[in-house]
């Protein structure tokens, strides 16, 4: 599959989730939902959120590492999402939107993935990167396709932070995306500069 396919992917990946979130809204009311956030990370260090995010694209080596992976290795995720906080913000940080990810190395847990989350957590970081106003943290609960094994509902989520650093992303926008416990106990994780795509950073105003 060549570049130009993967980056198809993962745009269209943004628009699903725009879709999604846009039913999801339709349906929940946003005061009933409570974050799940992953063992060892908590709500609290945190501020309620100004802004919202929206991204996607393609991460491939551990940051501060740049550039793909050589083709024949799959060793890449591709991913979109569009996540903000809520009306209940700041009392509970709750948060609404959407995230696909999906995993293509063979190696990783059940042969690579497909993940899809629904936001019930927006905030702004507790990992350091706070320090960039147009960094975001949100998180929530979702199902897991792997290639290999039966499909895990309500698995945790939490990206520690989502980052629009610059223009273009390639290189300089990074996200850092956990999910689990997983079925056999083990939490997935990539931190990555994107290789591919791009986060954006936008104000929250009376009419988005």
């Amino acid at each position: 599959m060549n570049t130009a396919r993967h980056l198809s992917l993962a745009l269209g990946a943004v628009a699903a989730v725009l879709i999604a979130a846009a039913c999801h809204d339709a349906a929940s009311p946003q005061d009933t939902i409570t974050a799940g956030i992953l063992p060892g990370h908590n709500k609290g260090g945190s501020q309620c959120a100004d802004f919202r995010l929206t991204g996607g694209g393609r991460v491939d080596k551990p940051e501060p590492e740049t550039g793909k992976s050589p083709p024949s290795s799959h060793d890449f995720a591709t991913f979109g999402f569009q996540a903000r906080p809520d009306a209940a913000c700041p009392f509970n940080m709750a948060g609404s939107g959407n995230i696909e990810w999906n995993e293509h190395l063979e190696t990783q847990y059940g042969g690579g993935f497909a993940f899809h989350g629904q936001v019930t957590l927006f905030s702004t970081p507790n990992d350091g990167t706070e320090t960039n106003p147009q960094c975001g943290r949100f998180g929530g609960f979702g199902r897991l396709n792997p290639h290999n094994g039966p499909t895990e509902e309500d698995v945790s989520f939490e990206v520690n932070h989502a980052c629009d650093v610059d223009e273009p992303g390639v290189g300089q926008d990074h996200i850092y995306m956990r999910i689990g416990p997983l079925a056999d106990g083990s939490i997935y994780f990539r931190h990555s500069l994107l290789s591919g795509g791009n986060i954006q950073w936008h104000r929250l105003t009376g009419n988005n």
